[in-house]
This record gives C-alpha cells, sequence and structure tokens, in this order.
C-alpha cells in the first residue's frame, strides 16, 4: 500500500492509546523475543541497536523511528545504553466506513506493517514522546474513584494523550513522505544472509547489486556490525540450530542440513567452536522439559534468531518485556517446527516442497500440502495478468474466488471459496452453495485444495503466497474498461468463452434499450453525479466503481458535471470537501446513505442542492449499491433507468 492510501486510512480509523512507556537497555543488554501485543510505534534514542522484526532489520544509529504491527516478535540488540520509547495503540474503522476502506484493512493492513525511517528532526519527536509519556504516567498514578470529577479529568488526561499521539503520526508520516527510508549497507547484507543462510552466501554477488567492491561491504560490516559477514552467517546457523535442538526432534543430520551445513561432520565441529560442546550435548542440557518460561536465553549468541521460527502470541494483555530471559512459546515442539517450516515454505523462494504438522502436546496439527507445480496430466496454458504472464489450467475445475466473485458466477462457474464481503451481495442471494469463506485464511484455503485461485491484490508478495497453494491470477478491479472486457477476460480464463459472449450479447440487446430511453428522457447539458455520503465526509464515484457509477457513466451515457475534474472520476473513490458539494451535484443525484430524503432536504447543506430539493436524488444504502459485478449490474440497472426516466417526466 503506498503512503498515500496510508495517510488516507489513517484519517477514517478511530484510534485508542493502550500504552505509552520508555524502557533503559544497558550496554550489550538485549530485548529478546517480545511478541507485540498491538501496532505499535518504537522509538530508538540515544545508541546504536540492531533490531529484528520477523524477516526485517534495522540499525539504529542514534534516533531511529520504527512502525511494528501487531504479532510482530521482536529482538533488540544494544551496542550502547539506549532508550526505547513505545507507543501501543489500536486502530479500527467505524462500520459506517466505505466498503472499499474495510477491504484496503483486510486485503493490505498498513497498521500491521513494520517500516522505518532516521527522523530529519529527532529531537522535536522526542519531545513528542516526552510529553504524551508524562501525561500517561499521570494516567497510570491517578488513584480513579467514585467521584464524577476525578473521572472527567483522568478522560480528558487520556484525551490529551490521544491528541498528542495524533500529531506524533502526523510528524511521522510526514517523515514519511519527505524521507525515502535507504537501508544501511549493515541493513541489506543482514537482509540477504538472513534470506540466503541454507545456501552458498556470495557476498561477491550481493557486492555487484549493492555497485561496491565485496572487500569493502566485508570491511564496512565488520565496522557497523563487530564481526564480518562469514561470522554473522556462522552465529545465525548455530543460533538456529540451537533453537531447534531445543524445541524440535528433528535429528542432528536434519538439523545440520536445515540450517546450511550439510556434513554433518563440519556442523559438529560448528557448533562446538560456537558453544564449547557439541550438539548432542547440548540437546542433553537444554531440551524441552517443561514450561518454556523457565528457559534461559542469556547463553544464546548475539544474533537474533532466525525470524522465519518466531511462533506469534496473540494475547492482547501480556506485553512486559523479557530482558535476557524469558520466553512466550508454549505450544508443542512438534506443532512450533510445523508452524516455522510452513512459514518458510511461505516466504522464501527456495521451498519446492510440502510442510506438515504433526499431532502434537497441544492437539492435532493439520496435514498441509503446498501445491507449486500442477500434476502432469493437467493441460496448462498461459494467461495474462496484472503481474506478467501465468501458467494456468486451461480447464480449472475447483476456482477460489478472493475476487470477482459475481464475474465468475455469471459465466456459470461455482467457486468453492470466495471472500465475505463479495459473499454479503443481496444479488448473490441463493447462488452461493458450497462457496466456502476464506477471507485472508490460507489454511483454509489449502484444504479446499483449488486448481486456480482468482485475487484482486496485484502484490507480489501476496500472490507468491497463494501460488503455493494454485496457480493465482492478479487483476485489479480497475483493470477492465467496460463490464464486457471483464465478462471476456474471465471466460477465457475459466473455458467459458461461449458463455461470456452469450451474455455480452444478452446484456447489450437489454441495455441498449435502456440506455435510448434514459437519453432520450434527460435534457441536453442535463448531468448526473454519484457520491455517498457518511459520518460528515463525501466521495465521488466514476465509470469504474460502484454505487452507480458504472451503471450511470460507462451503459446508461450519462456524464457527470463539467465542474468535477477528470482525475476524481479516474478512480474508484474520491472524497472532497464538503465546500465543493454544490458545484460538484449535477442535475440527478445517485446518493449512497443511511439518510432519508426527509432528512437530506431539513439538512442547512445538503437541503440547498436543487437535486435533493426537488426530488431527483436517487437513495439506497451500501449493501445494495457497493457491488459492481455483472449480476450485481444486472439487478441494479432497472430500477436506476427506470427512476430517472419517470423523475424526468415529472419535470
Amino acid at each position: 500500500m503506498n503512503i498515500s492510501d496510508q495517510i488516507q486510512l489513517w484519517n477514517q480509523i478511530v484510534i485508542s492509546v493502550l500504552d505509552i512507556q520508555v524502557k533503559r537497555v544497558g550496554r550489550g543488554d538485549e530485548i529478546r523475543d517480545y511478541v507485540t501485543p498491538a501496532s505499535m510505534f518504537m522509538f530508538i534514542a540515544n545508541g546504536r541497536a540492531e533490531l529484528w522484526t520477523n524477516d526485517e532489520v534495522w540499525i539504529s544509529e542514534r534516533f531511529h523511528l520504527i512502525h511494528i504491527g501487531k504479532g510482530k516478535r521482536i529482538t533488540v540488540q544494544s551496542a550502547d545504553f539506549l532508550d526505547i520509547y513505545m507507543i501501543l495503540y489500536n486502530a479500527s474503522l467505524p462500520a459506517s466506513a466505505l466498503r472499499e476502506f474495510h477491504m484496503m484493512m483486510q486485503t493490505d493492513n498498513p497498521f500491521m506493517k513494520s517500516w522505518a525511517v532516521s527522523p530529519s528532526q529527532p529531537l522535536i519527536m522526542l519531545e513528542m514522546l516526552e510529553t504524551m509519556l508524562a501525561d500517561w504516567q499521570q494516567i497510570d498514578n491517578e488513584q480513579i474513584d467514585k467521584e464524577k470529577k476525578i473521572k472527567d479529568v483522568h478522560e480528558l488526561r487520556r484525551l490529551k494523550a490521544k491528541g498528542e499521539f495524533i500529531r506524533f503520526v502526523h510528524a511521522a508520516l510526514q517523515e514519511r513522505t519527505e524521507i525515502a527510508y535507504v537501508p544501511t549497507l549493515a541493513e541489506q547484507v543482514v537482509h540477504y544472509i538472513a534470506r540466503n543462510y541454507r545456501g552458498m552466501i556470495s557476498m561477491e554477488q550481493l557486492a555487484q547489486q549493492m555497485n561496491y567492491t565485496p572487500q569493502y561491504v566485508s570491511r564496512k560490516f565488520k565496522e557497523q556490525m563487530g564481526y564480518s559477514p562469514l561470522d554473522y552467517t556462522i552465529r545465525l546457523r548455530i543460533d538456529l540450530a540451537r533453537k531447534l535442538l531445543c524445541d524440535t526432534e528433528a535429528t542432528l543430520q536434519e538439523v545440520a542440513a536445515y540450517v546450511g551445513y550439510p556434513d554433518t561432520i563440519y556442523f559438529n565441529r560448528m557448533f562446538k567452536k560456537q558453544t564449547g560442546i557439541t550438539p548432542g550435548e547440548y540437546r542433553k542440557q537444554n531440551q524441552y522439559v517443561g514450561s518454556k518460561d523457565t528457559m534461559n536465553w542469556s547463553d544464546l549468541s548475539i544474533v537474533a534468531p532466525h525470524p522465519a521460527l518466531y511462533h506469534l502470541n496473540g494475547n492482547d494483555i501480556h506485553y512486559q518485556l523479557m530482558l535476557d530471559g524469558g520466553n512466550d512459546m508454549a505450544n508443542s515442539k512438534k506443532n512450533l517446527l510445523a508452524m516455522a517450516l510452513l512459514c518458510l515454505t511461505m516466504v522464501t523462494s527456495a521451498c519446492g516442497t510440502s510442510s506438515e504438522g504433526t499431532e502434537g502436546n497441544s492437539g492435532a496439527a493439520k496435514s498441509i500440502q503446498l501445491k507449486t507445480e500442477a500434476p502432469a496430466n493437467i493441460k496448462m496454458r498461459t494467461i495474462t495478468t496484472a503481474l506478467g504472464d501465468v501458467e494456468v489450467p486451461a480447464d480449472p475445475q475447483r476456482v477460489a474466488a478472493p475476487a470477482f466473485l459475481g464475474t465468475v458466477l455469471a459465466l456459470g462457474v461455482q467457486p468453492v471459496a470466495s471472500d465475505f464481503l463479495l459473499m454479503e451481495s443481496p444479488y448473490l442471494e441463493g447462488m452461493l452453495d458450497g462457496v466456502a469463506n476464506v477471507g485472508d485464511s490460507l489454511e483454509t484455503l489449502v484444504e479446499l485444495k483449488p486448481d486456480l485461485i482468482i485475487t484482486n491484490i496485484n502484490k507480489e508478495e501476496t500472490v507468491d503466497k497463494y501460488s503455493l497453494i494454485a496457480p493465482t491470477v492478479a487483476m485489479p478491479y480497475n483493470s477492465f474498461e467496460t463490464i464486457q472486457e471483464e465478462m471476456r477476460y474471465f471466460g477465457d480464463l475459466l473455458d467459458k468463452k461461449d458463455v461470456a459472449e452469450q451474455w455480452i450479447t444478452d446484456f447489450e440487446s437489454y441495455t441498449s434499450k435502456l440506455r435510448g430511453e434514459v437519453q432520450a428522457a434527460l435534457d441536453e447539458g442535463e448531468t448526473v453525479s454519484v457520491m455517498q455520503e457518511y459520518d460528515g465526509k463525501v466521495f465521488l464515484f466514476g465509470p469504474k466503481s460502484g454505487r452507480g457509477g458504472r451503471i450511470m457513466y460507462e451503459i446508461l451515457g450519462a456524464n457527470p458535471p463539467s465542474t468535477i475534474p477528470k482525475h476524481m472520476l479516474a478512480e474508484s473513490y474520491y472524497e472532497f470537501s464538503l465546500e465543493l458539494l454544490p458545484e460538484y451535484t449535477g442535475d440527478y443525484l445517485i446518493l449512497t446513505t443511511k439518510s432519508t430524503l426527509e432528512e437530506l432536504q431539513a439538512d442547512p447543506v445538503w437541503g440547498n442542492l436543487p437535486a435533493i430539493r426537488d426530488g431527483k436524488a436517487y437513495l439506497w444504502n451500501e449493501s445494495q449499491s457497493w457491488f459492481r459485478d455483472p449480476i450485481a449490474v444486472e439487478g441494479q440497472i432497472e430500477n436506476l433507468a427506470n427512476w430517472m426516466i419517470e423523475i424526468a417526466k415529472t419535470q
């Protein structure tokens, strides 16, 4: 998600500040395996540190601002004394927010993402943090009793802390828009090692990508990190081997091969060199025997465990920092390894095999088969998607449609899976037998064994995950200029070309008559606006949108007011100021709203619009207007066209 979309979502959400704290970390200390119970901002001040969040790493020099999503596992290793400020918060969309925003949150939630920036004005941000912290500590220290006055003071201080947090977020996002964060050389090397440590590490290849010599990269890395890239790789491998020896029942040969040492004898030698004992002796001394909370992590090397083995804890209450001891992983050993292997399979390109979970102490883990290649007897062909050409089955039988559900159904294909936002369509009632709601659950999708997945998310990392399950076609909703183009594309994809052409013929025959009647009813120069209002906000919709935009502009040939800038109608939606409402409202208004016409006519802003005042507004709610697939359009178009024709007759 780009920064503009993120800023737009920040303007829509409801925010709750959960906690504000600061932690002083000594030289050489570390925060190990801290699971974020909520989204958070972390500000590292006054020292140098290495910070891991799952599969990402940052090297902090003096000041560093990092945003971290809920459920991430953090390890911070300090080279100096430093202060770590943390603001934990919760962000949620109100139910009344546009469905487009809910879909954005579902498919690419920015509040769950990690990013970092070296602030250009760190002392200003530090001052904000100190102010917020002081206010929050007052809240924590207050003795709240039943007297209303004391409660009011308490809530006012919470409100002030929330206001300061909004100012802090504004400053953070402003930094992101003005400064493109470039990872340091050390961060780039660590990223490369973390992704390639199980195979051959080629400093020559990495140096070439960075336009440096291998000698320069190695020298600068050692200056920043204190040891060479080779030493870092060895420590990373041995650290991971320690975890596997403690937490799993894998053989020494399996552990050695997994961490990048196919020669077990060499692995034993390297392990003993790093730890002082053999792998077998280490397992006997440290193997899991009870609560993981008793395990001491202080003897581990300074390199963070490989992030793919992190187990995420969704506990929203426990968020104490764990310093040099304490680990909240409480699942069974076998279940942990199954989760680790599945996670690695989903995030690395090197994995071409399936991963299995076996029954552990906490219950049975289901066996999961991830298919990367089609069976040899399935005929394949190439189709173009938003992310390039993809090999797909020539005649798919088990289609998962997290996107374009109505289009797939219009072609006579019954999908095995979809998303609940699409399945809520009133126009699909009675058509969804056998269609499972998978949401964003990859596990549920795997169980359904699709042979084709259709998504509107054109992010490579998401498509890569889907592609490990089945061939995946990514096409954003705005990819098609017309509904006919959309039907032909998916008719080709699903081996339903004849069905698509027949649908188009019937649809054009039916809608051409309606188009002619609407055009005849409108006076020359009359215009139509398509909008939605909620919570004091107004949004415009164009020909690629739902809410009636596709129907009015693309199919029925109505024109928007010429005062509306073209770029506002080019996207799915565009928010604008209420001050521009009279300028952007046409002679006719298609409005998605929860208000009645009488309520709008009584409103001082809306009531002054001629379309509202004269009753030339078609009002409907979002559960009816949001859908813009072929089946929904068939269910909407007659009512919209007939309404406009009847209203025009009365004028």
